[in-house]
């Protein structure tokens, strides 16, 4: 979750906060197999609300890495092994230190997004995966991105060329349940200054994330999905 999600109230219990959670499983579930014996290390680049260091830390040690101290304060002590104020453009760990990089819903924050992937990949070992996910589709850019502090959002072409320098790219869309009502309400709401928050009672959360969970059970099984709010993947240095 966003940091300023949070501040909005939005709930640790959001229909896509559970299926996000799911999907980072997923996708780890999909690398582990390549990755060293033992406990690897993992960074986390840009921690939000920290909804996602539950599922990391099932994975190996977690790194922890926030420009904003008030973010890193949010972090209970049992999910981390080491938690640091940094810049993604200028991450405080040495080269080849990571087994696997993570970064969910940040590079759109980083004006120079291509010296922060340049940095990511300096700390990762050789055979390292790089993970992520980003806002998807330039044309639905709106206010609830400018009120988000988002920079752009990304095309399959634009995050590929982002990338160039990994290898074995395995890119896909995630949340096709809310793309077509959110990308309209989003072109029509294009200058409104606020950001899209909607609070729904826990049947309509129940109800979207029964949606989410089947999407994601066809990502695990390689399904391509045709269009999402986001892009999702991973990929290898």
């Amino acid at each position: 979750m966003d940091y300023k999600d949070y501040l909005a109230g939005q709930p640790m219990t959001h229909c896509w906060l559970r299926g996000k959670k799911e999907l980072i499983g997923i996708l780890l579930d999909k690398i582990k197999k390549f990755l060293p014996a033992g406990k690897p290390k993992i960074l986390n680049v840009g921690a939000g609300s920290g909804y996602d260091l539950e599922t990391l830390k099932k994975y190996g040690d977690v790194y922890v890495i926030d420009i904003n101290k008030n973010v890193l304060r949010l972090i209970p002590k049992n999910l981390f092994f080491e938690k640091k104020l940094g810049d993604a453009c200028k991450i405080p760990y040495k080269s080849n230190f990571f087994d696997i990089a993570v970064s969910f819903d940040v590079l759109e924050h980083i004006s120079d997004d291509n010296t922060a992937v340049s940095e990511i990949r300096r700390v990762m070992k050789k055979n390292g995966y790089f993970v992520f996910s980003v806002p998807a589709f330039p044309s639905i850019f709106s206010s609830h991105d400018m009120v988000l502090g988002h920079k752009r959002r990304y095309t399959k072409k634009s995050l590929a060329k982002l990338l160039s320098e990994f290898r074995n790219l395995k890119l896909n869309y995630w949340n096709v349940l809310f793309f077509p009502p959110l990308a309209i309400l989003r072109i029509i709401k294009k200058n409104s200054g606020k950001a899209d928050y909607t609070k729904f009672p826990k049947w309509v959360h129940s109800f979207f994330y029964a949606g989410f969970a089947v999407e994601n059970r066809l990502i695990k099984h390689g399904m391509p999905m045709p269009a999402g709010l986001s892009l999702v993947g991973y990929c290898k240095k």
